[in-house]
């Protein structure tokens, strides 16, 4: 367990600076701990006698476990480079990782998703990729697809091992795109109502997922969504502080 802490500390901190070299120096050495922890707890391998960590073979890429921590990085440092608007670093990244493991590494299914055309996205893995790559190419956001991405954003690293390096990213990234929302709210719905639910949310100072998912719930009826069952109780949920 020690190891594992080892090896995702540098990965925390590629992903809260959205560090490409970093990221991609350590990358390989994340993927192997964490498939031989996996490999143990489902009794297919015995602790090395030293105490080691094994190579991983490039045979056990395909492996589930394998593909699913790949993605969930690569994902995650893809909205933390969205997020800053940084296309260099994730484009970085990604060559970096097809000189180092050539094509069809782990992770390379969700880099894919920052890269297609996608027009009618369906699953959540769309909506971030698609989200992920307007915001890398500079282009502007309507306060309703700010929402959508703020809602996107939150739902995503809540499954993520790096929820704790994501979410101050993603707070701190929405109260200022909500902030500019508010100071152009003119022709938003009934502004002088809805604005005062907003700078309310806005005054807690805390970056957690509390404070997301209160501030998108303030802002529903302001920028005209049509919340689902759904994702009302998702939030609803999230923003209650025990």
């Amino acid at each position: 367990m020690n190891e594992v802490i080892r090896r995702k500390e540098p990965m925390n901190a590629a992903i809260s600076q959205g560090d490409p070299m970093l990221f991609t120096k350590h990358y390989m050495g994340w993927l192997e701990v964490t498939a031989y922890v996996m490999a143990q707890r489902a009794g297919k391998v015995q602790p090395t006698a030293d105490g080691s960590v094994p190579e991983l073979p490039k045979r056990d890429w395909v492996l589930g476990g394998v593909q699913t921590i790949g993605n969930d990085s690569c994902f995650a440092f893809g909205i933390s480079t969205a997020i800053r608007g940084d296309k260099e670093s994730f484009d970085l990244m990604e060559s970096t990782l097809l000189e180092q493991m050539g094509e069809n590494f782990p992770g390379s299914f969700a880099i894919w998703h920052f890269r297609q055309e996608c027009d009618a996205p369906e699953t959540l893995d769309d909506h971030i990729g698609k989200i992920g790559k307007s915001l890398m190419n500079g282009e502007t956001m309507e306060p309703k697809d700010t929402w959508n991405a703020g809602v996107r954003f939150l739902e995503k690293a809540r499954t993520s091992n790096f929820v704790v390096e994501l979410v101050p990213q993603i707070a701190n990234w929405l109260r200022k795109r909500m902030l500019d929302i508010t100071k152009n709210a003119d022709n938003l719905k009934n502004p002088a109502s809805n604005v005062p639910l907003v700078k309310a949310a806005l005054k807690e100072e805390r970056n957690d997922q509390s404070f997301i998912a209160e501030l998108l719930l303030s802002a529903v009826d302001l920028v005209d969504m049509e919340l689902t069952e759904d994702y009302h109780g998702l939030l609803k949920s999230v923003s209650r502080r025990l």
